[in-house]
């Protein structure tokens, strides 16, 4: 296998990986409909970025080191079962917005009249450096524990590394072209997400996509922990 031919074969299998629902479009809808776009965006970049540093990882030797040490694959998997479960919470539980914190009493008149719809547009629209830096750390920590994604390099990275390319050299490069189909994708989830969340942002609406949300993060908990205990007996 050339170094061209890896490179386009680990694209194909990369994108389909991309392109099948999971915990990361989850996260990026979760963070585009309960607080904007752009933090839906910070979101996908954090899982992104999480995706490169599992790739060059694998890369240079975390299988040969997970083979050596099956115990820390263990705790690495049973902190991130840890953090699906934090995630659930904090997803399920009615959380009350910053617009809501932030109401204001309307004036009667034309001129000064101010409502509490055109204050969360403007929160939403308008994230700062730290919210965005927020939704771009949970995304990236959600990539990090999200063990699909560590078993697919772990298995999938030394069948792609060639011959007389350095491993690190190979991780970079196999991590780029997953990072790039990542970003792509995630992002126009989000765009789609923020497209249609004028019909998903009533507390109704957000309060069943949190329920679900949640839901799906404790399952993938649950099961990421009850592996590990297995794996143990």
């Amino acid at each position: 296998m050339t170094y061209m031919q890896a490179l386009l074969g680990f694209a194909l299998v990369a994108g389909s990986m991309a392109l099948v629902p999971g915990l990361d479009m989850m996260m990026v809808l979760h963070e585009t409909i309960n607080t904007s776009r752009r933090r839906g965006i910070a979101a996908a970049w954090g899982i992104s970025f999480g995706v490169l540093v599992w790739a060059v990882a694998a890369a240079v030797g975390l299988a040969a080191l997970i083979n050596a040490f099956p115990m820390a694959y263990d705790a690495i998997r049973v902190v991130g079962g840890l953090y699906l479960f934090y995630l659930a919470f904090s997803m399920a539980r009615k959380k009350k917005s910053n617009a809501d914190d932030m109401t204001v009493k309307e004036v009667d008149t034309d001129a000064g009249r101010q409502t509490n719809v055109s204050r969360e547009t403007s929160l939403r629209e308008s994230p700062t450096f730290g919210d965005c830096a927020q939704s771009f750390f949970r995304g990236f920590l959600t990539d990090f524990f999200n063990p699909k994604i560590g078993v697919f390099y772990i298995a999938i990275i030394p069948q792609f590394l060639v011959p007389g390319v350095g491993n690190l050299q190979m991780g970079v490069s196999l991590g780029l072209i997953h990072f790039v189909e990542s970003i792509l994708v995630l992002t126009t989830v989000s765009y789609a997400a923020a497209f249609f969340a004028g019909r998903l942002r009533n507390e109704r609406s957000q309060r069943i996509l949190g329920l679900i949300s949640g839901a799906i993060m404790a399952v993938l908990g649950g099961v990421t922990i009850a592996d590990v205990v297995k794996s143990r007996l």
